[in-house]
């Protein structure tokens, strides 16, 4: 029986420490600052499924429906693919918002119910209808699994949602990738990356980098698209995969975010959204690829099946892998 009871000791042991292993960490550092570590990993990369304008939320007749099916697909595609975490670059919400804190926390129970960490950043339309920035976020922040950040600025709402993100797989002592993160803004005169978050940007890389004595290779998400990505439609030279139907929204970008992005030398590639007809990524002048997401609401599905972005960021040596994905119930 003693023999017994030891083994079984053992097994609960073993068992234990399998599911510790597995385990994906959030930590937050500081309010702008969060490290996400991976105990387990996939074939040598991190993994995550981008998924953008959701529009969830409409008050219009019989729109809940697209809600509804909005959420089965991004549930499939996380059944199909198992990514390490989701990434979702903007208007996640309608701008109608009649029911403000229902519509979040229906967004929060959902995502949380993929057991994943899920990225989350401001679109133009997210802080619309009278239910802003910061009651987003006091609802998000009881999420186990949801990450959105802020740092103090001057803006009626006393702070910029711009946040960074560490990813670790394993025990290792720096961040494999980083993950920069950026409120692109929602009314005239904020819809771009501006100076102060651009300077944000530079002190926690430069702090990145002396930490660890090295440049830490990063990612940007964002909502409304940077100049350069017409710029990189139109160039004829340059190898583009995926679709473009419509001109570039980038709003009041003037090209300098993308090129403190390059002069700093950290970000290989950004992703955004915005955008519903465009799909495309490639790589512009100076080395980043630029990406857009794909299409995940189904509120907005008008020119081709809703899905996401398929995205694998390598631990060692290799490209970053995309691809455009879409579910598949057969």
């Amino acid at each position: 029986m003693r023999k017994y009871l030891s083994s079984l000791v053992l097994i609960i042991i073993l068992f234990t420490a399998q599911l510790l292993l597995a385990q994906t960490n959030i930590i937050r550092l500081s309010n702008d600052r969060f490290r996400i570590i991976f105990n387990k990993h996939k074939q040598g990369k991190i993994t995550f499924l981008q998924v953008t304008d959701l529009h969830l939320g409409s008050s219009a007749e019989g729109k809940w429906e697209k809600d509804i099916i909005t959420f089965r697909r991004i549930k499939r595609l996380v059944e199909m693919y198992d990514p390490d975490f989701i990434a979702i670059t903007g208007d996640l919400m309608t701008g109608e918002k009649p029911f403000g804190a229902l519509l979040a926390v229906n967004c929060l129970n959902f995502f949380d119910s993929l057991e994943r960490p899920w990225i989350y950043v401001f679109g133009n339309h997210d802080p619309e209808g009278g239910f802003g920035r910061n009651q987003i976020y006091q609802v998000f922040d009881f999420s186990k699994w949801g990450v959105l950040g802020f740092h103090p600025a001057k803006t009626k709402e006393g702070r910029k949602y711009d946040f960074l993100v560490d990813l670790y797989s394993g025990d290792n002592q720096y961040p494999d990738w980083q993950i920069y993160n950026f409120d692109s803004g929602s009314q005239k005169g904020f819809k771009s990356i501006k100076r102060d978050q651009l300077e944000w940007y530079k002190k926690m890389s430069a702090e990145s980098r002396k930490k660890a004595g090295r440049q830490i290779p990063a990612i940007a998400l964002f909502h409304i698209p940077l100049i350069q990505y017409q710029w990189l439609w139109d160039d004829k030279s340059i190898k583009k995969e995926g679709e473009s139907k419509e001109k570039v929204c980038f709003e009041e970008d003037d090209g300098s975010v993308y090129d403190t992005f390059v002069e700093v030398g950290n970000i290989k590639a950004t992703f955004c959204g915005h955008d519903h007809y465009n799909n495309y990524w490639g790589t512009y002048k100076g080395g980043i690829i630029l990406a857009y997401g794909y299409i995940s609401g189904e509120m907005t599905n008008h020119a081709w099946p809703v899905g996401g972005k398929l995205v694998k960021l390598p631990l060692d040596k290799g490209d970053i892998e995309i691809k455009n994905v879409i579910p598949d119930f057969e």
